[in-house]
């Protein structure tokens, strides 16, 4: 029984690990230059896309059991994908009207990056380890109802303070931030799990993407 067990333990010790090499390593390829390089990061970024999918509910070692990567109902991915793209379209509009550049990369490198290994890196470390240390901190000051709350809006704040290291972020590009955060926190504690905030945070970067696409080609053909 004890074999058995260690057994267990160590198949899904190999697929975490697994999990963080597709996931870095892809990332790592897309970032470096050279073309080669490039394919190698597109195909893992696939293959990391497909292991991640089929192993939802089953990453449980390194400390992902506390990340929450688990599947959640039809309703749950379309929540997360619909919430996504219309806070992205509202973004865009606020950024536009407002005069900020809300012209994107144009290096599919960079869309690659952004639109699936990023959002997923992002959710699982500020809505999967750091939501779990956040309530294990101050589930003794607040009920469940002030903490569910408390979680999401901290771990928001955190999210917009770290982009704070990008070069230029406006205040207005930070509450956004902090918006958006909270949208994803809401998810994460609406489905309990990261794999749908993951969803909604890559809408919200697709939606952005093809807005800018949108008014670039207007002001081409005007």
């Amino acid at each position: 029984m004890a074999g058995s067990s260690r057994h267990v333990n160590r198949t899904w010790e190999h697929r975490e690990i697994l999990f963080w090499l597709l996931l870095l390593g892809s990332w790592q390829f897309l970032t470096a230059q050279g073309g080669r390089n490039a394919t190698v990061g597109a195909v893992g970024t696939a293959a990391f896309l497909l292991f991640a999918g089929c192993n939802l509910g089953k990453l449980r070692g390194l400390g992902l059991a506390n990340a929450g990567w688990r599947p959640t109902t039809a309703a749950g991915w379309l929540v997360a994908a619909s919430s996504g793209h219309v806070a992205g379209a509202v973004v865009y509009a606020i950024g536009s009207a407002s005069g900020q550049n809300m012209m994107l990369s144009g290096d599919w490198r960079l869309v690659v990056l952004q639109l699936t290994l990023g959002p997923v890196l992002e959710e699982v470390v500020f809505r999967g380890y750091l939501f779990a240390l956040l309530a294990w901190s101050l589930r003794r000051f607040a009920t469940d109802l002030v903490l569910n709350w408390l979680v999401v809006i901290t771990a928001a704040l955190v999210f917009a303070v770290v982009h704070l290291a990008q070069p230029g972020v406006s205040w207005l590009q930070l509450a956004c931030i902090t918006s958006t955060g909270t949208l994803y926190g809401w998810i994460r504690q609406r489905s309990g799990s990261t794999a749908p905030a993951a969803m909604a945070h890559a809408a919200y970067n697709l939606m952005l993407y093809a807005a800018a696409g949108v008014t670039a080609l207007h002001f081409t053909s005007t």
